[in-house]
This record gives C-alpha cells, sequence and structure tokens, in this order.
C-alpha cells in the first residue's frame, strides 16, 4: 500500500523540483561493514546468511521513511513496506531476478524466500514473473 505525499507542503520539495529533471535522480554509497558476528552466528545455527543480511537490511530500510519514497508518474508516494528483489544464480551460471516479500519475522520471511529461490532457479528467463 502507499500513500501520496503532499509535495506543495514537504520540506524536501526543492530538493525534489531541481533533481526530478535528471536522467538519473538518485545516488548509491558504499560502505564496509564487518558482518563476521552475524556470519558465525548463521554457521552456528545452519542460517543462509544471504537471507539473514537480506532480512536485516530491510529491517533497516523500513524503518526509514526516506527510503520508502516512489516517484510514480511525477508525484511522490511513500509504500508503507519495501520488499526486495535480489538476483539468484542458477546452476548453469545464469541468474533470475526474484521478488522477496518482506515479513518481520525471519523465520517467515526466510521459509517465503527460499521458495522463491526454488521457483526462480527452475525457470530460465531473466524475469520470471
Amino acid at each position: 500500500m502507499k500513500t501520496k505525499l503532499d509535495i506543495n507542503n514537504w520540506n524536501r520539495k526543492e530538493i525534489f523540483d531541481f533533481f526530478k529533471g535528471f536522467s538519473e535522480p538518485f545516488y548509491g554509497l558504499t560502505v564496509d561493514i564487518d558482518c563476521t558476528i552475524a556470519y558465525d552466528f548463521c554457521k552456528k545455527n545452519n542460517i543462509s546468511f544471504f537471507l539473514f543480511y537480506l532480512h536485516r537490511s530491510l529491517i533497516a530500510v523500513n524503518k526509514i521513511e526516506n527510503f520508502k519514497y516512489r516517484i510514480i508518474a511525477g508525484e511522490v508516494y511513500v509504500y508503507d513496506k519495501v520488499n526486495a528483489s535480489p538476483t539468484i544464480n542458477r546452476p548453469n551460471g545464469t541468474f533470475g531476478f526474484s521478488y522477496m516479500t518482506f515479513y518481520n519475522e525471519f523465520s517467515k520471511f526466510e521459509r517465503e524466500a527460499k521458495l522463491e529461490i526454488e521457483r526462480v532457479q527452475a525457470t530460465t528467463t531473466l524475469i520470471p514473473a
């Protein structure tokens, strides 16, 4: 579910108006994060590190409203929840895009994500939607 943001009363309106005309009106950043404790925890408990760190990342993303903004037809919307769409490797060296719904409970997220991984790995197209 999403809610339309009132751009005219938004404190970031001027910034939005400036950047919205750019061909790529976004930026990225890269940081080093020490995941040793999380990695060791996953190995000790037989948990997929990939799914564990993806879930923890989604927890963080969903706590920050600005990360839930999306521009649709020139309007800004705030989504209630952000999900994930990671690429999934296949045994034949190709990959496909997946769609993983975020659940607060890791056990539910893990269960559903594993099903999605199996589904994507059983297909041959890039976007197996």
